[in-house]
């Protein structure tokens, strides 16, 4: 019985848990994720780190917002396990509103910056499920060349 619990526990995690961050599988390091290394900002670019947790992982998103509002960035999501994806975002920045979306997954995100350094919202998953995910937002940080975060200890991407 707790043998089929914890196979019906990580199969729940493998269907949500990507979809929670806007992208239908994560990329590892070498498919689109330029690696370790802090770039300097892309000019007329602001950076943010937005950290939190969904369901039982944790996350840490850069975000990269040029002049125009749109959006891009990438997530690091560190599963209870210890295994770091990465995971692309792209969208837009209005009037303090953010829209967040993976076009081929159909999940969208929708939330707002708060002036108290925090940024919150819902997720709706293209199957029509829905999460509230808060984050603690940190202006002006490092990122990579893709606009990811810069790996702490703890949350070096997987080599391939």
């Amino acid at each position: 019985m707790l043998r089929h619990a914890a196979a019906a526990g990580k199969v729940l995690a493998a269907l949500l848990l990507p979809g929670l961050l806007c992208l239908p599988r994560p990329l590892w390091a070498g498919q689109g994720t330029t690696g370790q290394q802090a770039v300097p900002p892309v000019p007329g670019e602001v950076t943010e780190l937005w950290e939190g947790e969904v369901l039982t992982s944790r996350f840490r998103a850069a975000v990269c917002i040029n002049a125009r509002g749109e959006l891009r960035g990438a997530a690091l999501l560190r599963t209870r396990g210890g295994q770091v994806d990465v995971y692309h975002l792209e969208g837009t920045v209005r009037d303090g509103r953010v829209e967040a979306r993976h076009p081929s997954s159909g999940h969208h995100f929708a939330g707002r910056l708060m002036d108290d350094g925090l940024a919150g919202g819902t997720l709706r998953l293209k199957n029509g499920l829905s999460f509230a995910i808060d984050a603690r937002r940190t202006p002006d940080v490092p990122v990579t060349e893709d606009c990811a975060p810069v790996p702490e200890d703890g949350w070096r991407v997987r080599k391939e």
